[in-house]
């Protein structure tokens, strides 16, 4: 939630800095109009590859992971919702904030983690993991 409200206002901030930029830049090169609005449109689309660089380098890592054995995830008998919060259990999320990046409440997650744990036989959250893995589902 923190980086989503750090990337739109950075993003406004740099929206706001470019139109002021335009707007000194047209009072002094009035001849040159044209070129400078090439020029600006050009740094939009550079900060738009930066932007989407560093925004989308989490979704290749994880798709360079290896494939999840789907087979497994069925036997496994997990929800939707559950196979969801192991993997969040898996990257070291408290309930707490689980529940936050899910937008369910704590208690929700606390009845899915006991699910978690008895459909899989464990008997602590970092047991499920461990299972998870061997059984290549995250």
């Amino acid at each position: 939630m923190k980086q989503t409200i750090l990337i739109f206002g950075g993003l406004s901030i740099a929206i706001l800095i470019l139109f002021q930029i335009s707007k000194l830049s047209l009072l002094h090169f009035q001849g040159d109009n044209d070129f400078f609005i090439v020029v600006l449109g050009v740094l939009f689309i550079a900060i738009g590859f930066v932007l989407n660089r560093f925004l989308h380098k989490k979704d290749k890592a994880r798709a360079t992971i290896q494939a999840i054995d789907e087979d497994q995830l069925k036997k496994t008998n997990l929800s939707k919702q559950e196979y969801k919060i192991l993997t969040l259990m898996a990257q070291g999320l408290s309930n707490m904030e689980i529940a936050e990046d899910l937008f369910i409440s704590e208690n929700t997650v606390k009845t899915h983690v006991s699910k978690i744990l008895l459909k899989l036989n464990a008997k602590r959250r970092t047991q499920a993991i461990r299972i998870g893995r061997e059984l290549n589902i995250i």
